[in-house]
């Protein structure tokens, strides 16, 4: 009796109401049980933009369409169907980058208002399970909030109020472990994404704070539950651990390793280690870390063959970060030469190579082209070679900029100036840039001009 005063305490009445169909209920795929649920999305703002509408599942970074819905009838509502099934997350919206998170499952009709373009500020209708999760949200923001308080007043306190600081922190927490256990029973499916939206506060227990978080981050979700392959939360929850280390000043290389203790706690081939290793890659990538290329390569390799849409443009994405690796191999690039006919950097393989990215209009590059002479003709026989990749889009000023600045090597462009698919590539957005590669196309450096190439020519060729 206690314990159920005691949830009632912590447990919103919305998500009580919600009780009734999800208490006790494992996460399991949907299946084609009994019925179909339907979902109506009454859409306006969206100035004729939304033909279609789509419903998705999330799996990180990738999201698997699973029903559409052109307009239908007279007030041009759009209406999808999926099996009714337990209570499941899946988002919505006329593309996947403008999205609304919502529950499905086991209520037959759900409708759902909302602007195509601002989809994440939908609301439902008449869905207790849908009204269950914006309350949660809401009382996630609230702990959010105080989490952001009590750590500041920690932080800044000193003597005696140290002590007042680290009882705050710790009877918050409590009741975050209140809340958590109400839920657990009331609303399983939101107990597990609130397990990983709710993390403990540091207040000096043992050890520095980026520690602390590094190994309690999860405490409160068990990533082995298989159950977790329902909830997109995990993500998200990964994406934040990443970003928490590195705010934290932890070294991107130890982020990592981390990050790769709590997923060594995650079934390999399960949903959850998908949506888990995606997280970790997106906040890589979003934080620029040189650490991106290579786990952005483990995903690829991992789920090429599960391919759900995000590899080809992962793989693209790579290709372009790993130009400013050092160490990474470079991309190939081939084009016309100044003569028509076809080159590529692959032919120089065995050489260590300059790509030099410049154009006859570019001052900078005409200023810095006799340096580059001189280097190449001070190492050239011992297998120093120069690329020249141009942007330009007159191919008569191509060749008279080559000719009037003596330029002995290999030059190719698609004269299609900075609309250049081999700037692209690279990521060019400025010139003069260049990129020197060893003998087995691997990227050594980035930018090196002037006495800066020389020396590092004479470092790996040695005095001339």
């Amino acid at each position: 009796m206690k314990k159920l005063l005691l949830a009632a305490l912590f447990l919103p009445a919305s998500l009580w109401a919600f009780q009734k169909n999800t208490a006790a209920k494992p996460a399991q795929s949907p299946t084609k049980s009994a019925g179909t649920v339907t979902l109506t999305c009454r859409l306006y703002g969206t100035q004729g933009s939304a033909d279609k509408v789509y419903l998705y599942e999330n799996l990180g970074l990738a999201k698997q369409m699973v029903a559409s819905a052109g307009k239908s009838g007279a007030d041009s509502a759009y209406v999808l169907t999926v099996p009714a099934s337990p209570a499941r997350f899946y988002s919505v919206g006329a593309n996947e980058q403008s999205t609304a998170k919502i529950i499905l499952g086991e209520e037959k009709q759900v409708t759902l208002w909302g602007n195509t373009q601002f989809m994440h500020k939908a609301r439902t209708v008449n869905s207790p399970a849908n009204k269950a999760l914006e309350t949660l949200q809401e009382r996630l923001t609230q702990f959010t909030t105080e989490s952001t308080q009590v750590r500041a007043q920690f932080n800044q306190s000193t003597g005696t109020m140290r002590r007042t600081s680290e009882e705050r922190v710790a009877q918050l927490e409590q009741r975050k472990i209140r809340f958590l256990d109400s839920l657990k029973t009331a609303n399983p499916l939101l107990w597990r994404t609130a397990c990983l939206q709710l993390t403990p506060d540091y207040a000096g227990q043992g050890g520095a704070e980026a520690e602390f978080y590094g190994k309690e981050f999860f405490r409160w979700a068990d990533l082995s539950d298989k159950a977790f392959e329902q909830i997109p939360e995990v993500y998200n929850a990964f994406e934040s651990f990443i970003a928490t280390q590195l705010q934290r000043g932890v070294a991107h290389e130890k982020a990592i390793k981390l990050a790769e203790v709590h997923l060594a706690r995650i079934p390999s081939a399960s949903a959850t280690y998908r949506m888990a290793l995606g997280g970790i890659v997106a906040a890589l990538k979003g934080n620029n870390s040189p650490q991106y290329p290579s786990m952005a390569k483990k995903y690829i390799d991992l789920y090429t063959s599960k391919n759900l849409g995000e590899i080809p443009a992962m793989e693209m994405e790579l290709r372009k970060s790993s130009t400013f690796m050092t160490g990474f191999e470079a991309p190939d690039l081939a084009g016309m030469t100044p003569d028509s006919s076809q080159y590529s950097l692959k032919k120089l393989r065995g050489k260590v190579v300059l790509i030099d990215f410049w154009a006859s209009w570019c001052g900078p590059c005409r200023k810095e082209n006799p340096n580059v002479v001189a280097s190449y003709n001070k190492y050239s026989s011992k297998g120093f070679d120069v690329l020249g990749v141009s942007l330009d889009r007159e191919i008569n000023a191509w060749r008279n900029a080559i000719k009037q600045d003596g330029l002995p090597w290999h030059h190719i462009s698609d004269l299609k100036g900075w609309q250049s698919s081999h700037a692209a590539l690279y990521s060019v957005t400025s010139i003069p840039q260049t990129l020197l590669i060893d003998r087995e196309g691997k990227i050594i450096a980035r930018n090196l001009r002037g006495a800066q190439l020389d020396e590092k020519l004479k470092e790996i060729f040695g005095e001339n």
